[in-house]
């Protein structure tokens, strides 16, 4: 090519060649950001973004056709098959959010992604190329002026002296090594992340777990020294319940027990990064006991710092330091289903409440570099939840996964690129995720029944709390005057949500006897249990009996929604009750078993209440405001539900809801409905006990006191429709142990 500068025009062929099909760029850049298009993991100024794979496949495709408009239609046929039968501008608007939450691009002022209005969106911000994330050498900007194959003629150099022609064989040679570079790193980009992947499976597979503690009783709340030679923990003395425990540490490798506090509760605590002191959230009978404390290490006196803060439930309220250790970060709630994470200057009495627009934070932790805090999200109805990053001083936070089982806590890796946690919430598995790719969760091989962990990132230790419980149902004979129970449900695992047939001769009920909760039949001796449901998850269970005894009604949240099923007690395939909103949860019937009450939408602060054909089809709602818990009284007038912690009821006919006035606090799972009145869980006489309220005299008494705790998740209460037996779940037994895993990175 005669008269052109062949330096000068060199750039431009790379262009040109970067853009071809066999030699596209393995990278993306522009601003402080790096995005890899083979594996969609996203970098700001080097550190890894949480980003979710439709987010991830909308940036490529935005990216690609950067300067160009890219339809909305294009963009639904990237994220799904043409068989796909979901609500696609839905699914899109919360892509782009949640993209958008990750580059910090608010929608009102753009400085990335341009929405064009009717037609779809623009990358608008210029973009670089490369083949590998940190060599500026191999980097190529696009031109957005014209397209990547038009060669744009150049421009102030009037008439460049003609160069030798070029020798054929350097010419081809060059272009022969600008490919091999150009694929050896998309090999490279394509190859890292399943190496690095495969090779942390091995590492995982060589980690064992050896006892720490062997202490009779339960044990929680682990937190290690900064060095990690010692460990602090909560313990409950052998004498068992929830706020029966205090603080003690031991030196690891020895049984010599350091007892910190004297005062009984329930207890959570935090080892300070700079070694000098132990933070605890206690919770007392007595409340001004209960709050956030300070205390040595070595014992001694403790220091209030604030009483906004005190522990509820073992392992997932958590207390977090910063790195610097200068704050902390608690849960307080704000009603009996409300929380909200505070700051806590350690110096001083003063705290700032974080906005995290979850109506549920719990299990604080700080990143490493202490730029971040994790947290998890806990408002999902039906137990589901997510973890949130939030940038200290950003009231936004970006979610970096989901999960319907539930979460526990967190822990983050040393580097700050993983994050550790249990799951499901109560006693599950150890699992891992990578923030650069939060799509690809790992279960760790070793681990089991899990509800707390904690991490030394110095001597490469894990510790996790790890629980074994035993819920068992008891039948209790009503109308007689001695209060005597006896078991008729029973394994070595858990049983609760009893529901007695019409007839009184089978019971269903919710077991994890198989190793999930499953929904199971029996019969009313207990003998010859069936399963009748295998979902293989955590969240499945509420079973109620249909008026004629021919089928049974349950939730589960197969498939990642809550969905009602209906299954024959005799067995066979479970079929999913199809209604047309989504959601839907807690079912009972109706007297004459013409319609299916139940719960309905995600937030579990704002469920609302539904009536459906069973049959299925069109939904009808049954009153305004929140609604948990419907069962329709055996008269078939009114509906009963829970409404915060109090008992509502609604007419059939109508759609406003009544408080039951004189009906005291109620369980969610603890209370039953009969003609008379209701059987529930009280705690007038100072511990549990079942009792009945009439709704005729407005009073209430005591029927069966409990023998030993209640379990955290009852599931309901049943009575036989002749009235004569009550069953209910007990916990006979629970105990637990710290166990410890070495060389963990």
């Amino acid at each position: 090519m005669p008269g052109l500068n062949w330096v000068k025009l060199l750039p431009r062929l790379s262009t040109v060649q970067m853009d071809s099909p066999s030699l596209s760029p393995a990278y993306a850049r522009f601003d402080q950001f790096q995005f890899d298009l083979s594996s969609g993991e996203l970098y700001r100024s080097g550190a890894p973004v949480p980003l979710q794979e439709q987010p991830s496949q909308v940036l490529r495709h935005l990216l690609r056709s950067s300067g160009k408009v890219v339809t909305r239609e294009e963009l639904c046929a990237t994220l799904w098959p043409a068989d796909t039968f979901v609500d696609f501008d839905l699914g899109l608007n919360t892509a782009v959010k949640k993209l958008r939450q990750a580059l910090d691009d608010p929608a009102e002022r753009p400085r990335y992604i341009e929405t064009v209005h009717r037609r779809g969106y623009r990358f608008k911000f210029p973009v670089e190329w490369a083949s590998n994330r940190n060599d500026p050498a191999t980097t190529t900007k696009v031109e957005h002026a014209a397209p990547a194959s038009v060669v744009t003629p150049i421009q102030g150099d009037p008439k460049p002296p003609e160069p030798r022609p070029p020798v054929p064989w350097k010419r081809k040679a060059l272009i022969v090594l600008a490919g091999f570079l150009v694929v050896a790193g998309l090999l490279y980009s394509w190859m890292a992340p399943r190496v690095e992947r495969q090779l942390r499976l091995l590492e995982l597979q060589r980690l064992t777990v050896v006892p720490l503690t062997a202490l009779p009783g339960n044990v929680a709340s682990p937190t290690f020294s900064p060095d990690g030679s010692q460990i602090a923990f909560a313990w409950d003395g052998g004498k068992g319940g929830n706020q029966s425990s205090d603080l003690y540490v031991k030196v690891i490798g020895t049984e010599k027990l350091l007892r910190l506090t004297n005062q009984p509760g329930a207890y959570y605590a935090a080892w300070s990064p700079n070694g000098q002191s132990i933070a605890i959230e206690r919770f007392t009978a007595n409340y001004a006991d209960s709050g956030v404390y300070l205390l040595s290490p070595l014992g001694g006196p403790e220091k209030k710092i604030t009483d906004k803060c005190a522990v509820r439930f073992i392992a997932i309220d958590a207390i977090a330091w910063s790195p610097d250790a200068k704050q902390l970060a608690c849960v307080t709630y704000t009603s009996n289903t409300t929380s909200e994470l505070l700051l806590l200057r350690v110096d001083s009495p003063q705290f700032v409440p974080l906005k995290t627009n979850c109506k549920r934070p719990i299990s604080p932790a700080f990143s490493p570099d202490g730029i971040y805090l994790a947290w998890v999200c806990s408002d999902i109805l039906g137990g589901g939840a997510s973890i949130e990053l939030q940038r200290l001083g950003d009231d936004r936070s970006t979610q970096l996964l989901t999960r319907t089982d539930g979460i526990g806590k967190l822990a983050w890796s040393e580097d700050g690129r993983r994050m550790i946690f249990t799951a499901p919430m109560l006693a599950g598995d150890i699992w891992e995720v990578s923030l650069g790719n939060p799509s690809s969760q790992e279960k760790l091989p070793v681990g089991h029944d899990a509800f707390d962990l904690t991490v030394s990132s110095k001597a490469k230790r894990l510790a996790f709390a790890q629980r074994r419980t035993n819920v068992n149902i008891w039948r209790l004979e009503l109308g007689t005057t001695e209060q005597h129970a006896r078991m008729v449900i029973a394994s070595t695992r858990e049983q609760t949500a009893p529901n007695i047939s019409p007839n009184g001769d089978k019971i269903a009920f919710e077991s994890n006897r198989s190793g999930s909760n499953e929904v199971w039949v029996s019969d009313a001796d207990g003998s010859n249990a069936v399963q009748l449901s295998s979902f293989g998850i955590r969240l499945t269970g509420s079973p109620r009996w249909s008026p004629d005894g021919g089928l049974i009604a349950f939730d589960s949240r197969a498939g990642g929604e809550s969905n009602i099923y209906l299954v024959d007690p005799r067995g066979g395939i479970p079929r999913k009750l199809e209604i047309d909103i989504h959601g839907n949860s807690e079912p009972s019937w109706s007297h004459d078993g013409k319609w299916i009450y139940f719960a309905s939408g995600e937030d579990a602060q704002h469920p609302t209440g539904w009536k459906v054909s069973s049959a299925g089809g069109h939904a009808v709602p049954i009153t305004d405001g929140p609604v948990l818990r419907p069962i329709e009284s055996p008269d078939g007038f009114r509906v009963y539900f829970i409404r915060g912690a109090s008992l509502y009821s609604v007419m059939i006919d109508s759609t406003t809801a009544e408080k039951v006035e004189g009906m005291p606090f109620v369980r969610l799972d603890g209370w039953t409905l009969v003609e008379s009145g209701f059987y529930f869980i009280g705690y007038h006489t100072g511990r549990p006990a079942i009792e009945f309220f009439d709704l005729k005299t407005r009073g209430f008494r005591a029927v069966y006191m409990f023998e030993k705790p209640l379990p955290g998740w009852l599931g309901g209460l049943s009575v036989s429709s002749d009235g004569k037996w009550l069953l209910f779940p007990q916990l006979d037994e629970q105990s637990s142990d710290l166990m410890m895993i070495e060389n963990w990175r």
